[in-house]
């Protein structure tokens, strides 16, 4: 893995980290505790990276 990839990989998980906490956050204080259990790091990481393709997919279609 060279230091793109990496640098890469660590944003992901950074923004991945970001995204579980802030849903953990939203969610109502009863049913935290069973949302931190079942919204895992990997869903959040696959979130992220659907939003990464999406943007890859408009960068690659725009006609600039």
């Amino acid at each position: 893995m060279d230091y793109t990839e990496m640098l890469f990989a660590f944003n992901v998980h950074e923004k991945a980290v970001h995204q579980r906490s802030r849903h953990l956050f939203r969610t109502p204080e009863p049913q935290r505790d069973a949302e931190e259990k079942t919204y895992t790091l990997e869903m959040a990481v696959n979130e992220v990276l659907a939003e990464t393709r999406k943007v890859a997919l408009m960068i690659r279609t725009s006609p600039y």
